[in-house]
């Protein structure tokens, strides 16, 4: 390769950088909306979370109640249960 080819490669390079670089404050802002899509989603994963723990709670009392019913019946008909 000669000389005037090597040149042109390195201006061929530099203005293809120079085209596609960012500003300091395009830069800022696409980390601003990233750090921003971030945090959406790490909030839309904490309220499932806390969905799912009301659930938890919720079947946790119905489970209770039901066993409780059991045993009541149970009781009632002199029927020893075994746990």
């Amino acid at each position: 390769m000669n000389q005037e080819q090597t040149m042109n490669d390195i201006l061929n390079i530099v203005e293809f950088l120079k085209e596609r670089m960012v500003t300091r404050d395009e830069f800022q802002q696409t980390l601003l909306e990233t750090k921003t899509e971030i945090m959406t989603h790490v909030d839309g994963f904490v309220v499932l979370h806390q969905k799912l723990d009301t659930e938890l709670v919720a079947l946790r009392a119905k489970y209770d109640r039901l066993e409780g019913f059991v045993k009541q019946l149970a009781r009632h008909a002199n029927i020893p249960l075994e746990f």
